[in-house]
C-alpha cells in the first residue's frame, strides 16, 4: 500500500488551509493506508485488521463497479444536480411530493454549542415537515444554512434489493456486499438494510461519535472532498466521545477541540471516487471541505478477524472502557444483531459442508444484472496466496470468541461449533467472557448534556450465571474443507 496526501512537504490544497492543523494532515503516522488494487482492498476487508486504521482504495467506485450512476437512484441524482449544499438539496425534494412519500432522512443542523442535532426527531417519518422546519430555522437566523446536513436517507418502506433480492431500506442499488457475492457470508455481520446516505456542503458533516455497535464501516465517497478523523479504541475514544459527542469540528476550532484532534490516530482526506474502510466502533468525525457538495454512502460490517470480533463483542459491556451507556445499542436490540451474526456463522458452515467458499463461488450463477467484473474480482481474490486459509482460520477463532458470549453460546447451532473446530478452532470449548451483565449508567461529560445523554439502563453483575454457563459442553464433528 502507498500514501497519497502528505508525501514530503507538498503544500496543502487551498480548501484545507485554516481548517484543521496542517501538521496533522502531514503526519505520516496519521495517514491512511492506500490499497493499490481492488483485490488488495477486498482481501484487507475480509482478512485484515483496521480497528485503529483507515484503508482507502482510490477510484474504488469505478474499480469495484459501483459508479454513482449505477448506485444512486435517478430521482435523488436529479435533485442533487447543481446543488452546493444540503439546503439546496432539500428545497428541491420539497417540489417532489412522491419523494417525500418514498424517502425518510435526518435533516441535521448545528446549534450554538457546536453540537449537531436532528430537526424534529419525533417526526422522523415526515420528511416534508422536517425539511420545512429546517428551512424555517434558517430563515429566522436560528441556524447556519451552510451547516445543514442530510443524513441516513433511506426508503420509508422496505423493498427487494435490485441485486441481492432481500428486503432492504437502503436507497443504494449496488453495494460492496454485491461485489463480494458468496464471500459476504464469510463475515460475522453485514448490514445494508439500513445503509446510510449522506449529503452536505462545505463545513457540514457528521459530529464526533462512536457507532452504537462496535462494527466497521465501508464507505463510498462519490462527490466532494471531506476530512475524517478517528481516535484510538477504548478509553481514549470513550473520553473524547463523552466530552464532544455530536460536536462538529468546524473551523475556527476551539482550544479544547484542537487538543482532542491531536489525540486522533488517523486524519484522512477523502477524495471523489474513494472507497474506504475504518472502525465505526472508535470515536470519529467527518467534515466536508470542498466547494463541491459531498455525497457518500456506507455499509456496516464485522469481519471474522479476531480483533474485530473481540471489539464488536464489547458493544454491550456492563462497564469499562467500551461502555458508553445510552450511546450504545441496548442489550435487547444487540441480541437481534447477534442473531444475525449466528445466521452468518451458519451460512459459512453450510458453505464448508458444500465444499468451501471457492466451490460455492464456482457453482453460483451470476445475476443477469451483475457486471462480469464482480465475478472476475472474486475469482482473482480466491486465487490469492493464503487468502482462503486466513478466512478459515479466522472463522475458527470467531466461533470460539462468540462461544464466549453468554447469549450466542446458548443459541449457536452445533454445526457451527463443528465447522469452527474443522477450521482449527476449539469448537467453542472456551470460558465465557467476563463483564457480561446489564449496563450501568454512563453520563456525558458535557457541561449541559441533553436528556438523552443519561442512560436508561442500570447494571448488576451476575457471576453465578457466568459460572453456570461456562459448563456448556462443546460439540465437535467433521466438516469437509476444500483443498
Amino acid at each position: 500500500m502507498e500514501g497519497r496526501l502528505g508525501r514530503g512537504h507538498d503544500p496543502l490544497p487551498a480548501m484545507l488551509r485554516g481548517v484543521w492543523p496542517e501538521e496533522l494532515l502531514q503526519d505520516p503516522a496519521r495517514r491512511p493506508r492506500y490499497a493499490t488494487s481492488p483485490e488488495e482492498f477486498l482481501s484487507e476487508l475480509l482478512t485484515g485488521e483496521h480497528v485503529e486504521d483507515f484503508i482507502v482504495l482510490p477510484n474504488g467506485t469505478e474499480l469495484l463497479g459501483l459508479s454513482y450512476e449505477d448506485t444512486i437512484p435517478e430521482d435523488v441524482r436529479l435533485c442533487l444536480q447543481d446543488c452546493c449544499n444540503a439546503q439546496d438539496f432539500v428545497k428541491k425534494i420539497l417540489h417532489h411530493p412522491e419523494m417525500l412519500e418514498k424517502y425518510r432522512a435526518d435533516v441535521e443542523y448545528v446549534d450554538s454549542k457546536r453540537q449537531q442535532r436532528d430537526t424534529l426527531r419525533k417526526d422522523k417519518l415526515d420528511l416534508g415537515k422536517r425539511i420545512r422546519e429546517a428551512l424555517r430555522m434558517v430563515e429566522v437566523g436560528e441556524v447556519n444554512a451552510d451547516l445543514l446536513y442530510v443524513a441516513e436517507m433511506r426508503l420509508k418502506q422496505e423493498a427487494p434489493h435490485p441485486m441481492g433480492g432481500e428486503k432492504v431500506k437502503t436507497i443504494c442499488q449496488r453495494d460492496v456486499k454485491d461485489v463480494l457475492g458468496p464471500l459476504a457470508s464469510w463475515t460475522l455481520y453485514w448490514d445494508r438494510y439500513d445503509e446510510g446516505f449522506f449529503a452536505g456542503g462545505r463545513f457540514s458533516g457528521k459530529g464526533l461519535h462512536v457507532d452504537q455497535v462496535l462494527w466497521s464501516n465501508v464507505g463510498r465517497n462519490y462527490k466532494g472532498y471531506k476530512l475524517a478523523a478517528a481516535w484510538p479504541k477504548g478509553e481514549c475514544s470513550k473520553q473524547v466521545a463523552l466530552e464532544f459527542y455530536d460536536v462538529l469540528f468546524v473551523p475556527p476550532l476551539q482550544p479544547r477541540e484542537l487538543e482532542a484532534l491531536h489525540k486522533a490516530a488517523k486524519v484522512v482526506l477523502l477524495q471523489p471516487g474513494d472507497v474506504y474502510m475504518f472502525s465505526g466502533g472508535v470515536a470519529h468525525t467527518v467534515l466536508c471541505v470542498s466547494q463541491e457538495m459531498c455525497i457518500g454512502v456506507y455499509e456496516s460490517f464485522v469481519t471474522f478477524h479476531p480483533n474485530h470480533v473481540n471489539h464488536f463483542l464489547h458493544t454491550d459491556d456492563a462497564e469499562g472502557e467500551y461502555n458508553l451507556g445510552s450511546y450504545s445499542m441496548s442489550p435487547r436490540s444487540f441480541r437481534d444483531t447477534k442473531d444475525d451474526c449466528l445466521d452468518q456463522l451458519e451460512d459459512a458452515a453450510d458453505q464448508l459442508q458444500q465444499g468451501g467458499v471457492a466451490a460455492v463461488h464456482h457453482r453460483a450463477v451470476p445475476r443477469a444484472e451483475a457486471p462480469p467484473l464482480w465475478e472476475q474480482l472474486r475469482s482473482r481474490l480466491l486465487r490469492s496466496p493464503g487468502f482462503l486459509q486466513s478466512l478459515e482460520r479466522h472463522y475458527g477463532e470467531t466461533v470460539d470468541l462468540c462461544a464466549g458470549d453468554r447469549y450466542m453460546r446458548r443459541e449457536m447451532p452445533d454445526k457451527v461449533y463443528s465447522a469452527g473446530k474443522a477450521c482449527g478452532g476449539l469448537g467453542g470449548a472456551v470460558p465465557l467472557r467476563a463483564g457480561q451483565a446489564r449496563r450501568k449508567r454512563c453520563r456525558s461529560q458535557r457541561s449541559n448534556p441533553s436528556p438523552s445523554s443519561y442512560s436508561s439502563y442500570s447494571y448488576l453483575t451476575d457471576e453465578e450465571q457466568l459460572a453456570e454457563e461456562n459448563a456448556r459442553p462443546s460439540v465437535c464433528g467433521d466438516v469437509r474443507l476444500e483443498g
